[in-house]
């Protein structure tokens, strides 16, 4: 049992737990319902992609990868969320 509580995983798995609830925090303290708050949208996206970053690089082992996936997995999660973040403003 104590060699899960030691392992690396287990406290990435925590933090995405406690990230995952600020994340639900933050949305549902954001404002009024149905109306549009750009900084509680642009915090649960940076969130979104933290964990999203933590899920690549130790659930996919991408910490691991050469150098190439390395760069190309982070091209990629910033590409979306500027992308997300984009749209979002361009909307309002």
């Amino acid at each position: 049992m104590t060699t899960y509580v030691r392992h690396p995983l287990t406290a990435v798995w925590a933090v995405l737990t406690v990230v995952t609830v600020v994340s639900w925090l933050t949305a549902r303290d954001g404002g009024a319902s149905h109306h549009l708050n750009a900084t509680v949208t642009v915090v649960v996206l940076l969130i979104a992609a933290v964990k999203t970053q933590l899920v690549i690089w130790h659930f996919m082992e991408v910490r691991d990868a050469p150098r190439w996936l390395k760069v190309t997995t982070n091209g990629w999660l910033v590409a979306v969320v500027g992308l997300l973040l984009g749209f979002y403003f361009a909307a309002l």
